[in-house]
């Protein structure tokens, strides 16, 4: 049987997984997020991935937070996942994750990102910065 908590990731995950689609409706988005990628040299398709899986880690954070169930998360305003992508601390991002995941490729995306510093042509000032500049402008 499924507990909560893994039930709640996985919503967070779907989450992610939609929100550059949403993005992506305004053309250029989708170009200027390319371009940033590659001037960073990080390959687009590990880019968005990873993005996603950034995008998951906020919301995640914010339903622990608010101690939300699974079953209300649909009631989580995505401006407090925005809030939450752009002002928490890295290891705030991290807190609270299961320690499963049902997708393996969540997995190694979490646990990937969470321990490689990402290595960009400029500086950022944390391994998620470079995704709140690339995902969020």
């Amino acid at each position: 049987m499924t507990s909560d908590h893994d039930t709640l990731w996985r919503r967070c995950a779907h989450l992610g997984r939609v929100l550059l689609p949403l993005l992506d409706q305004e053309p250029w988005r989708h170009d200027r997020r390319r371009e940033r990628l590659q001037s960073w040299g990080i390959d687009t398709a590990v880019g968005e991935r990873l993005i996603e899986i950034f995008a998951a880690l906020a919301a995640h954070a914010v339903a622990v937070d608010t101690s939300l169930s699974a079953a209300a998360f649909e009631t989580l305003p995505l401006s407090a996942v925005a809030d939450s992508a752009t002002g928490k601390q890295d290891f705030e991002l991290l807190a609270g994750l299961p320690d499963t995941f049902a997708d393996d490729r969540d997995e190694i995306a979490v646990k990937s990102s969470a321990c490689t510093p990402i290595r960009a042509a400029r500086p950022v000032s944390s391994s998620f910065g470079w995704a709140r500049k690339c995902a969020i402008r």
